[in-house]
């Protein structure tokens, strides 16, 4: 189990580099199995790897969260046991244009199912954290003059949502 699990989590970070680097975000839910469920606190799970793919381009591709050019990966642990990878994950906004730094940190588990594909993913975090940091870039986006850009994301903080 140790070699197929750490084989199956190289390769995962493998193809979430190259997808972070191609954009080709719908390609992520190919990753999870037929039946996978996403979880993340706050938010509705979401069951299915086409729903998966659904959800995350739509995550990826409007705001805020299209602000989010890199995840880095902070640590990980492997339980071989139960066949989880548990990792401390950073969250990386793209430059406002006044070259600040804006991140928000994530816990996630990942479960492994057949087939060397991801049977669930459950992602911890405080929504308060990445409301903070979206409101920090808006902020920086301002003084860097870029107005639109900003206003659509203090715009989309007012919105009474349980995690942004």
């Amino acid at each position: 189990m140790i070699h197929e699990l750490a084989e199956v989590y190289r390769q995962y970070l493998d193809e979430v580099a190259w997808i972070t680097r191609s954009g080709a975000w719908g390609t992520y839910a190919d990753l999870f199995g037929e039946d996978a469920v996403f979880h993340r606190s706050g938010f509705r799970d979401v069951r299915g790897r086409e729903s998966i793919r659904a959800m995350i381009l739509t995550e990826t591709t409007t705001l805020p969260g299209s602000l989010i050019e890199r995840t880095d990966v902070l640590w990980h642990a492997l339980d071989l046991r139960r066949g989880l990878v548990v990792q401390e994950m950073r969250h990386v906004a793209r430059d406002p244009g006044d070259g600040s730094h804006h991140q928000a940190l994530a816990t996630s588990v990942l479960r492994l199912g057949a087939d060397g594909l991801w049977a669930r993913l459950d992602v911890v975090h405080s929504p308060e954290a990445y409301r903070s940091m979206y409101r920090k870039w808006a902020l920086a986006a301002h003084r860097s003059g870029r107005d639109d850009e900003a206003h659509r994301v203090r715009e989309l903080l007012e919105v009474a949502h349980p995690v942004v």
